[in-house]
């Protein structure tokens, strides 16, 4: 499930331990997941973050990831200039539309 990330981690720690890291980040996942979901309540009661804000910020992160894929795969850049451009364009859509409407 962790892919590469797991054959790093056991080529760092060894077989065992290695083993043990990678079912121990995806237990400590699992685990923010349940609490995060079970208090959820709590959470958009107390964040001080709206159902707007929540949307714009998922808009956002879907924006990212779909130009980041269009530069990553249909242009050949690199993670990391992919990544900043992708983030740089979705936040000045974001801009555009919310500015300049």
């Amino acid at each position: 499930m962790l892919g590469t990330f797991q054959d790093e981690l056991v080529s760092v720690f060894g077989a065992s331990i290695g083993w043990f890291v990678g079912h121990a980040i995806l237990l400590v996942t699992l685990v923010v997941l349940v609490i995060a979901i079970r208090e959820r309540d709590h959470i958009i009661n107390h964040s001080g973050i709206g159902r707007s804000e929540a949307l714009d910020f998922g808009i956002f992160l879907l924006l990212t990831f779909a130009l980041f894929f269009f530069y990553s795969s249909v242009s050949g850049f690199a993670f990391a200039p992919s990544l900043a451009i992708g983030v740089a364009s979705a936040l000045f859509l974001r801009w555009v539309v919310t500015i300049l409407g």
